[in-house]
């Protein structure tokens, strides 16, 4: 028996079918959503105009998951998971509809970001399901299940939105999910609590929500932006924006991330640093493979798309492998994996340009193999180290980094970029000066990941978490 409650069969077995199907149905959704507007929104825009605000849509989607997932943790405290998840899905089914029926883009704007929000709080709930629903032993595997799941809505999404635009109703790729929303929330209203204690109600964090909203969006608008220096000034006003948000939040009673957010001095701050490097390395690389491999190497739009599902591919592929892992293989995880990242990273700097694209490719893959390696472990570590009054908010604190450092992952690559020269137009000499840049900076992040996960092995005994969590400011920092 205890060895079945620490394999797969312990995600299904024990009364954990139910929440097991809402962790993957949420992370789902949420994916699936972000994903399929590329493929639909030349078809809206040939249908109901606004091309004007073409980014836009993914634009506000991005800020309002953000906000979302930052206030997911505060919400399941005061509400309980059940009405916290539900009023994730209400917010998303809303969203959708309203996507569904919207007769101008401005409508539809508001639908999508309406779907981020309502994303946002289902993703963190599906961290809070996590770690109220399994043991210790096998959270690992759920936190490989979490991935899994996004790796595969990552591929499934276009699909999703290619097939309705080519059917010629990309108003079908919102209705889709409607049934799936309903089963979710038919499971959650069966499965998941109420409220695990009382607590009395609290006002949302308005002030801090407005700053980490308006950090964010002044990272995703400097992509629109064509000055460099303008989007530098962007870049580093929302930095300075997040960086006061989590001052305020520091000291206030209800909080929407763990004391110390991100201090190396702690185990938690240590493995927060390493999510939102993690996502800031996936900016940097992500956002140019597709345009880098049709222009320098010659590769069909189609193929290009499959190039860049490597890295997801992967990623999912060694989560799924490293999910059993003993207490032993999983440090040895957290040491390789990193390294395995940065030597990823250094091998697309340096094949990027010239290639051949099989290395470029494998180099992709190896990138994507060391995220899935130790990732899941990493965050399971983070959980671990939470203080118990503060499992809430540590756990919807890890999509909150995720989304911050995509963000400004992409922003900042977009920055290298331009200021190479893409900015004057896309050709084989400006595109091979961009990429060459922005894969040189990229190696930054993997290399700051690789110190860090030292740290935190450091960190992460009995011991050093007791003395952590001894030390750890109270509720008011």
């Amino acid at each position: 028996m205890a060895a079945a409650s620490t394999s797969w069969s312990g995600l299904v077995h024990g009364g954990r079918l139910a929440p097991t199907a809402i962790l993957a149905l949420s992370v789902g959704l949420y994916v699936v959503d972000a994903f399929m507007l590329a493929a639909v929104l030349p078809s809206v825009v040939a249908d109901i105009g606004g091309a004007a605000f073409y980014t836009w849509a993914a634009m506000l989607y991005t800020v309002s998951a953000t906000l979302g997932t930052a206030c997911g943790g505060l919400l399941a405290g005061t509400l309980g998971l059940r009405r916290a998840a539900l009023l994730g899905i209400a917010l998303t089914l809303c969203g959708n509809v309203g996507a569904a029926i919207a007769p101008t883009m401005i409508a539809l704007l508001g639908a999508r970001t309406m779907q981020g929000m309502g994303g946002g709080v289902l993703i963190a709930q599906a961290y809070g399901v996590a770690r109220a629903f399994y043991p210790d032993a096998l959270r690992p595997r759920v936190l490989a299940l979490i991935s899994t799941a996004h790796g595969v809505a990552a591929l499934v999404g276009p699909i999703v939105g290619g097939s309705f635009a080519a059917m010629g109703w990309w108003r079908g790729a919102f209705w889709s999910a409607i049934p799936v929303l309903l089963l979710l929330a038919i499971l959650v209203s069966a499965v998941l609590p109420e409220r695990e204690t009382e607590h009395a109600a609290v006002r949302l964090p308005f002030l801090r929500l407005t700053l980490l909203g308006a950090a964010v969006l002044c990272v995703a608008t400097s992509g629109q932006v064509q000055s460099v220096s303008l989007r530098l000034l962007a870049v580093v006003v929302g930095i300075l924006l997040v960086e006061r948000a989590l001052h305020i939040d520091e000291r206030a009673e209800a909080r929407l991330f763990p004391a110390r957010p991100l201090s190396v001095g702690h185990a938690v701050g240590t493995a927060l640093w390493i999510v939102l490097l993690f996502n800031i390395t996936t900016g940097h690389t992500g956002v140019f493979v597709p345009l880098v491999v049709q222009v320098l190497h010659g590769v069909s739009p189609r193929f290009a798309g499959y190039f860049q599902a490597t890295l997801s591919v992967s990623w999912t592929a060694l989560a799924v492998v490293s999910a059993g892992f003993g207490e032993a293989a999983v440090r040895r995880a957290i040491f390789i994996g990193p390294l395995m990242i940065v030597t990823g990273v250094a091998g697309q700097a340096f094949l990027v340009v010239d290639g051949p694209l099989a290395l470029l490719a494998f180099s992709v893959a190896l990138t994507g193999a060391g995220m899935g390696l130790s990732f899941a472990h990493i965050t399971n570590w983070t959980i671990a180290s939470a203080r118990d009054d503060e499992a809430k908010v540590t756990a919807s604190a890890i999509p909150t980094m995720q989304s911050l450092g995509r963000g400004f992952g992409a922003a900042t690559a977009g920055l290298v970029a331009n200021a190479a020269g893409l900015g004057a137009g896309v050709s084989p000499e400006t595109v091979a000066a961009a990429a060459a840049w922005v894969y040189a900076v990229a190696v930054i992040a993997p290399a700051a990941i690789a110190v860090l996960s030292v740290r935190l092995l450091r960190l992460h005994s009995p011991e050093a978490i007791g003395r952590t969590r001894d030390a750890t400011p109270g509720a008011r920092g």
